[in-house]
């Protein structure tokens, strides 16, 4: 097997088992993709319906940002458009994570915006999290309607779905993902006793340097005001 695409599909199932570890899927839902090391203009992405728990290096698709499937033994999920056209867009995006987590599919129903409540949610995903409007999922209307909402964010809701997170690496999209479900779970706890408190917007501004330190050319973050 290829080196690069070997260090990419086991990324791909570390990542994968992470996200059953931590309740951010359920069964086979959701999706991940990373670019292949060396290979910009290549995705390892999961493959459809199959149990995370059970996945296989050879199982792992490889595949082109055109779409076209270069390698492995199984489809590629239903939902590849939305990957290869957000990578293909957007060349300093190098992984995409998708989750149907609980918290974050309850902010997708209802079409709200997760505030800026947390410093480690703004430096995970450089601010608030807002929803992009519903479509077919998998279709490339998802990848149109959610370029607005991920310009300058790590994650989207995607209405009446789940979240869709972002990142320069996987660790870093992985990261968005886990952080804004823990953070739902305290908003919708704030929402439930009735108050909900910001962070002021320097600090949001300043704490959101640190989210886009990770991609290439990004200035260094700034001193805290």
């Amino acid at each position: 097997m290829n080196e690069n695409w070997r260090c990419a599909r086991e990324q791909v199932i570390t990542y994968a088992r992470r996200l059953l570890t931590e309740r951010l899927v359920s069964y086979t839902a959701g999706n991940l993709s990373v670019r292949v090391p060396g290979e910009p203009a290549l995705l390892a992405v999961t493959p459809t319906s199959t149990p995370y728990d059970e996945l296989e290096p050879e199982d792992i698709v490889i595949v082109g940002t055109d779409g076209e499937i270069v390698d492995g033994r199984r489809p590629p999920t239903s939902e590849l458009s939305m990957h290869t056209l957000i990578c293909a867009r957007r060349p300093d995006i190098g992984a995409v994570v998708h989750t149907h987590s609980p918290a974050a599919m309850t902010m997708a129903n209802l079409g709200w915006t997760l505030p800026a409540i947390l410093t480690g949610l703004v430096e995970a995903t450089g601010g608030d999290v807002r929803t992009s409007p519903y479509s077919v999922s998998g279709s490339e209307e998802m990848a149109d309607l959610t370029e607005a909402a991920l310009r300058d964010r790590g994650a989207t809701f995607l209405r009446y779905h789940g979240l869709l997170s972002v990142g320069a690496d996987l660790h870093h999209a992985y990261r968005a993902a886990s952080v804004v479900e823990s953070a739902c779970w305290v908003y919708l706890t704030l929402r439930g006793i009735g108050e909900v408190h910001e962070l002021p917007t320097d600090q949001v501004n300043w704490i959101a340097t640190y989210w886009r330190a990770q991609f290439p050319g990004a200035p260094a973050p700034r001193p805290a005001p």
